[in-house]
């Protein structure tokens, strides 16, 4: 389409009144023919409206009979069943909340509803909260009452199976709404102390014949001691953990069933005999925490425990030289824990070379630097386990663990993994993890990709890196520091 004024098009040009009508005519075509494909345009846009309703009704149809062939209605429910299992938390108990299983599952379909509350196994363990004491109210009592009666539905569909319970707070109630269900009871933990233990000197250990582990915060001192709470002497019982104002074997446990035990004391008076003497209590463990503010004392005979596979003492063992003879006599250790100033300096690494070759996991604490050895402890460790006698300590040793070190080089590291890679044959490392609280100094992961390729299992964690503490930005809405 020509025009006799295109040279004037997209200028600030005045037309002159002559060619007014003439611009006026010249437009008359154009603009019927513009009208023209509005209207034809409207007409398809109409059409393309009608054809979307139609496929989207089509569609509804097509997908909502495609949805019953979808495979997981055809799964048999025993299958569904093991689905849902697997959906439960496995590092604590679970909770009264619609957002996890087992109570989200309930809220997907009456079908699957139907089968998440005719499956036992989904009731089993159970994580109950009450309301503190000083926040006692008129609703945090309609609270409880609201929670004790889900306590009792939630156990009562886990058929005959064994109950897994823990407690945060405390209702003076929640023992007898218990009482349906002690016979059941495997495992129980009273995350906070009770105001009163006395509802438990009423339960008897025919109360609780399938009772397996016991989990107090703290355990108070009593008058009259604790031989009244029979529960304790429950005849399956073979874990306890605990923090005790005492450190004595003065409880009524079957200490000899034992093979679970971790006790705090907080009186800061604990010898090496009062704790020989309470393992030799014990000569089923297999697990063993104990954690005491002292240790020393007369000596005391040596005490074998065959199983024991996990031990850890903690916080501290001071200035006890017997130490490394304890750690010789126990031959078979598999797993030690070696808490924070756990050992003095000047045992440090004869503790260290008394472990014995049977050892395969091996946790070490971050005591930072310790200018008495030279350097970090952590670092002395690593020399120590790999330079006695020019060959390797523990030379089973699978896994070494540091959860927390700030001393630690990533050269010193880097050097002993290298040498247990190569000095040991065939190399027995298989997993190493060390979490570091400062940032990386050399990146160790190229020198270490050969054994990673060979199967080690490698986990290095550093802290992110820190921003400036004042931003150009600051103070401004745009300040990224802020975002």
């Amino acid at each position: 389409m020509t025009s006799p004024l295109i040279s004037r098009l997209g200028t600030n040009y005045c037309p002159t009144d002559e060619e007014v009508p003439q611009i006026w005519e010249l437009l008359v075509n154009p603009s019927s023919r513009l009208k023209q494909l509005d209207d034809e345009i409207a007409g398809l846009h109409k059409a393309i409206d009608k054809l979307a309703e139609e496929r989207a009704s089509l569609g509804a149809f097509v997908d909502a009979h495609k949805a019953l062939l979808s495979p997981i209605r055809r799964l048999p429910p025993d299958i569904i069943e093991e689905i849902f299992v697997a959906c439960l938390p496995t590092h604590r108990n679970c909770v009264m909340s619609a957002s996890e299983a087992p109570v989200l599952l309930g809220r997907i379909c009456s079908s699957w509803r139907a089968v998440s509350l005719a499956t036992t196994r989904l009731f089993t363990r159970l994580h109950v909260v009450f309301p503190r004491s000083a926040d006692l109210t008129s609703l945090s009592d309609a609270k409880i009452a609201q929670r004790l009666e889900v306590l009792q539905t939630w156990l009562g569909r886990s058929g005959q199976l064994p109950l897994s319970i823990s407690v945060q707070g405390y209702s003076s109630h929640f023992f007898q709404a218990l009482l349906p269900f002690l016979s059941r009871l495997q495992h129980i933990q009273f995350m906070t102390t009770p105001p009163s233990f006395e509802p438990l000197s009423h339960i008897t250990e025919a109360d609780v014949p399938m009772l397996e582990t016991i989990a107090v915060t703290r355990l108070p001192l009593r008058r009259g001691g604790w031989g009244e709470f029979a529960m304790f002497r429950g005849p399956r019982i073979m874990g306890f953990t605990a923090s005790v104002m005492d450190f004595t074997g003065n409880l009524p446990l079957r200490w000899h069933k034992l093979t679970i035990l971790k006790m705090e004391a907080s009186r800061g008076n604990i010898t090496s005999q009062k704790l020989l003497t309470l393992l030799s209590k014990c000569p089923e463990l297999r697990i063993c925490k104990l954690w005491a503010n002292n240790v020393g004392g007369a000596p005391h005979s040596p005490v074998e425990l065959e199983f024991l596979h996990t031990l850890e003492l903690a916080p501290a063992m001071r200035d006890d030289d017997n130490l490394p003879g304890y750690l010789t006599r126990w031959t078979k250790l598999e797993g030690l824990e070696i808490g924070e100033n756990s050992f003095s300096a000047s045992s440090w690494v004869a503790c260290l070379r008394s472990l014995p070759e049977t050892m395969r996991r091996l946790v070490l604490q971050d005591t930072d630097a310790d200018t008495s050895l030279g350097g970090s402890r952590l670092e002395t460790a690593l020399i120590a386990l790999d330079l006695a006698h020019g060959t390797p300590l523990c030379p089973a040793l699978e896994e070494l663990h540091i959860p927390f070190t700030s001393a630690l080089s990533d050269a010193a590291l880097l050097r002993f993994i290298t040498r247990r890679m190569v000095a040991v044959s065939p190399p027995t490392l298989r997993r190493v993890e060390v979490k570091f609280q400062r940032p990386r100094e050399v990146d160790i992961l190229p020198d270490l990709q050969p054994f990673i390729d060979g199967g080690l299992r490698l986990s290095l964690t550093y802290p992110p890196p820190l921003r400036p503490s004042v931003s150009p930005w600051q103070g401004l809405p745009d300040d990224p520091k802020g975002v």
